[in-house]
């Protein structure tokens, strides 16, 4: 498995895809946050963890800096 760990997400998700992976994202937040606040925001999404799923699968977990 390639390891994608602290690159930005697209570079992340750029690189799996490369090798055949298919990805799942999904977002570490803070207690009582969602997305959409982040929407509006100028910030960076920078990988903090990987798990593989199967052969082909991963998922990845993402957090806004």
């Amino acid at each position: 498995m390639i390891n994608v760990l602290a690159l930005p997400l697209e570079e992340g998700v750029k690189r799996l895809e490369a090798c055949g992976m298919e990805c799942k994202c999904k977002a570490l937040l803070p207690p009582r946050e969602s997305l959409e606040a982040y929407n509006n925001l100028e910030v960076r999404k920078y990988i903090v963890r990987q798990q593989q799923l199967s052969d082909k699968e991963i998922e990845i977990t993402f957090v806004f800096r």
